[in-house]
């Protein structure tokens, strides 16, 4: 993913580019990267959200990191301010929980609404759900024929945005 950054970033070499991330530590992997890719100031927020989260609290000062930041635990988010800004990735409604569908045999990460986590029984879609709903032998059965495992690539275009997508949404 670093390459694409740096592409979608290329004619920006020159400009300071400010970096922040859950933690600190994959922000250190990054800056290393772009400096020596040629980018000329890259700063990162030290710590990451979590401890910029931590200070603007400890400090009661307002934070400029709205909504939920994303963490690798099982809570999967952590919020920092009440703003949701994230959208269900099945209804488009407001949203800004993560979940891992439900079906073993998919396991894609995306954001759900509650209403949509409720319908689809925490899947990321109906096949899905009719998978995880199969009494386990027969899962396994279906698993072992690759042809016929429910896969969420057909969603992945839906659940998985492309970074160029990303990027343009936030412009």
């Amino acid at each position: 993913m670093l390459p694409e950054v740096a592409q979608l970033l290329a004619d920006k070499k020159d400009k300071k580019l400010h970096l922040y991330f859950t933690g600190g530590i994959r922000c250190e992997k990054a800056s290393s990267y772009l400096l020596k890719q040629g980018f000329k100031e890259v700063y990162q927020l030290d710590g990451g959200i979590v401890q910029y989260a931590h200070d603007i609290k400890k400090e009661n000062l307002p934070s400029k990191f709205i909504g939920k930041n994303f963490v690798f635990d099982n809570r999967l988010g952590e919020k920092v301010t009440n703003h949701i800004i994230g959208k269900c990735h099945q209804c488009g409604h407001k949203a800004d929980s993560h979940t891992n569908c439900a079906n073993d045999a998919c396991h894609i990460l995306f954001i759900q609404c509650d209403n949509c986590k409720t319908t689809y029984n925490g899947c990321c879609s109906e096949d899905c759900k009719d998978f995880a709903q199969l009494d386990i032998q027969t899962q396994k059965e279906l698993r072992k024929d690759v042809t016929k495992t429910v896969s969420s690539s057909k969603l992945s275009s839906k659940i998985k945005p492309k970074l160029y997508q990303l990027f343009n949404y936030w412009k």
